[in-house]
């Protein structure tokens, strides 16, 4: 009844039967619940087939357990009917197709008892060795057959297949009546509606028989595909509508633009391909005095160019160059020369042009204007070289002065240099004469007592109160030579490191914090030894393309400097505070410590050399001097020391240089 209604709706469409997607549809459930049934009763059939062999494996296994040993005791006894009847129980087993008995005979097997059938080969077999007091007495054949599995299975695979067939068959119709009744219908009625729309605006909207009207949103696909084939109808039926207004209105501007380009003062003319004039407007008929029936297919270059530049233009507009606001003269009908302005505008047809649109402006008038107004600047030019020739002597002049300002400046500055040369010599001096003077002492008191114990070994006067006298002289000379010989070291590789040598350090990429994280471990004996804190705040990614040595020379001797100087014999808090941050291209090192900071008159001078609070208490007075050194030469940045705050507290800014890529 279904495939009969659906055919009687396919026939009152165009379309053939064949191509019907209830037909389709039918014909591939349909195949689907062949295939479907087919693995089903395959599947079912492989079941049964295992559980069958486990079966025979079982009865085999009993064979095994229940009858093995009995028939060897009757065959130890020579009961034969006892033999006969053990047999048969054999033969009851499931599957069972035959069994034998052989008694062995010395090195022989004799057939004694056999039943079932007779074959040459079995599907599957066992031969079981009978065993009496632990003497084979004699050997066990036992076989079965899966020739009744087969017939079971080929028997149950026919029941299954059918019975699938007609349960799949079942729901395959019910399922096609569904969608049928679901779908199909409500599609047809989308076609034939599709079909049959005009695209006016008294069309009314598609609705599906059975269905409620949409009002809001769609409740499932086909509502949405109805929404949306009658929202596209009426957006068809509104789009050429604004295409018909769109017409109208450009044939009114159509009108108006050929009322603009007529009454236009500006010639606008259209050339082909070979610059004849297509069309042009009445502007060119008031300049040249043609008419247009006479100016239409005459050359462009003929009537608005002068022949001196004819060659020169049709070349530029034959290699396609722009042409925007260029000046040419030409000759009207009276001789008069005109210059209009000319810009030009090309329309394509694929890669040539079709047609050039010029536009000449006239500017006649403004020309003469401008020749009047360069003769009045012909005049201006001579009144101002006069007065420049003025300012140039008052320049001169002030080009002299200026070089002896420079000079004196020069001098300034040398005079500057030379003073700061001298104080820094003179304390290098200083510094390193105590040292070396104290090692030259011992030196020579250390000859003076080997000359003595070289004498008394001459003599045979040597006691050893002598021997320990000198030992102990000279152990403690050898100290005072080793100490000051090693703080004159110290001394002069505070000075070598003053010169900030950029080229004994290597220049690569490196994580600051990283960085200053080392120093603070390197001086981890010193920090602990002197209940000191460190808390550093810096980005993890920031990274640096610089001299990462330098950088470890300014944390090393700030953070000594805040030991040495900052936190001894202090009883307040002992902290030091390391800030690194990036302010657009510049990094900035905000380092404070909560010591008791720098005297005033210490403070005034804290980055020249050899300025210190601990002057003959072992500083040098070169930490800060280092630093600024640093800062300034090699990594040309700017150090500060803010003197207000508490305890001692140093800015400094420099390039900031990002992390090169290796």
């Amino acid at each position: 009844m279904l495939i009969k209604k659906i055919k009687s709706l396919i026939k009152l469409q165009p379309f053939k039967i064949k191509d019907s997607l209830a037909i389709r549809l039918l014909s591939y459930i349909l195949i689907c619940s062949f295939a479907l049934a087919i693995i089903i009763t395959l599947l079912q059939l492989l079941l049964d087939y295992q559980n069958d062999l486990t079966k025979i494996d079982a009865s085999i296994e009993q064979v095994e357990s229940s009858f093995v040993e009995p028939l060897a005791t009757s065959l130890w006894n020579f009961d034969k009917e006892q033999i006969e009847i053990q047999s048969k129980g054999i033969m009851k087993l499931p599957y069972m197709q035959y069994v034998k008995v052989y008694e062995v005979v010395g090195n022989t097997e004799v057939a004694i008892s056999h039943q079932g059938i007779i074959k040459d080969q079995y599907d599957i077999s066992k031969k079981f060795d009978l065993i009496h007091q632990k003497q084979v007495v004699g050997t066990l054949f036992v076989a079965a057959s899966l020739d009744q599995i087969y017939e079971q299975l080929i028997d149950k695979s026919l029941m299954i297949l059918i019975n699938q067939t007609i349960r799949i068959m079942i729901v395959s119709i019910c399922i096609l009546f569904i969608i049928y009744y679901m779908l199909i219908r409500h599609i047809n009625k989308i076609a034939l509606y599709t079909r049959n729309i005009k695209l006016s605006s008294h069309n009314k909207n598609l609705v599906l028989d059975g269905r409620k009207r949409l009002t809001s949103s769609p409740s499932d696909e086909l509502d949405e595909l109805v929404y949306l084939l009658n929202k596209m109808q009426k957006r068809i039926v509104a789009e050429l509508t604004d295409k018909e207004i769109a017409i109208k209105e450009l044939q009114q501007e159509r009108d108006f633009s050929a009322t603009v380009i007529n009454s236009s003062s500006t010639i606008i003319c259209c050339l082909d391909a070979d610059f004849k004039i297509s069309t042009i407007n009445p502007a060119a008929v008031i300049l040249t005095g043609y008419s247009q029936e006479e100016l239409n297919q005459k050359n462009w270059l003929d009537i608005f160019v002068l022949e001196n530049r004819r060659a020169e233009l049709q070349e530029k507009l034959s290699d396609n160059e722009p042409l925007y606001g260029i000046e040419i003269n030409m000759h009207d009908q009276m001789g008069e020369v005109n210059t209009l302005l000319w810009t030009f505008s090309a329309f394509y047809e694929g890669m040539d042009i079709k047609y050039l649109i010029g536009f000449g402006h006239d500017i006649t008038p403004q020309k003469q204007v401008e020749q009047e107004i360069l003769l009045l600047n012909d005049q201006l030019e001579e009144k101002v070289s006069k007065r420049t020739a003025a300012l140039t002597a008052s320049n001169t002049q002030m080009v002299q002065t200026v070089e002896q300002l420079k000079r004196t400046q020069q001098t300034l500055v040398e005079s500057k240099k030379m003073a700061s040369l001298g104080s820094l010599v003179a304390g290098v001096a200083h510094e390193i004469n105590t040292p070396i003077g104290i090692s030259v002492t011992a030196a020579s008191s250390l000859q003076e007592e080997i000359s003595i114990l070289k004498q008394e070994l001459l003599e045979n006067h040597l006691s050893r109160s002598h021997l320990d006298s000198f030992i102990c002289h000279f152990t403690e000379s050898s100290k005072l030579l080793n100490h000051n010989l090693k703080r004159a070291a110290d001394l002069i590789s505070s000075f070598k490191q003053v010169a900030v040598d950029q080229s004994s350090e290597s220049c690569y990429s490196f994580n600051v914090k990283e960085n200053v994280e080392q120093v603070v471990t390197s001086l981890k004996h010193k920090i602990k030894q002197s209940n000191t804190h460190v808390e550093i705040v810096c980005p993890n990614d920031l990274s640096i393309y610089s001299f990462p040595g330098s950088f470890v020379q300014i944390y090393s001797n700030l953070i000594i400097n805040s030991i040495i100087h900052g936190f001894h014999d202090w009883d307040g808090d002992r902290h030091i505070f390391i800030d690194i941050e990036l302010q657009g291209e510049t990094l900035v090192i905000n380092y404070q410590d909560t010591g008791r900071g720098v005297s005033e008159d210490v403070s005034d001078r804290i980055f020249d050399p050899f300025v210190t609070s601990k002057k003959g208490s072992g500083g040098s007075g070169l930490g800060t001097h280092i630093v600024y050194n640093i800062v300034s030469q090699l990594f040309k940045g700017d150090i500060e020391y803010i003197a207000e705050a508490k305890g001692a507290h140093f800015v400094m800014k420099m390039p900031y240089r990002a992390c090169m890529n290796s």
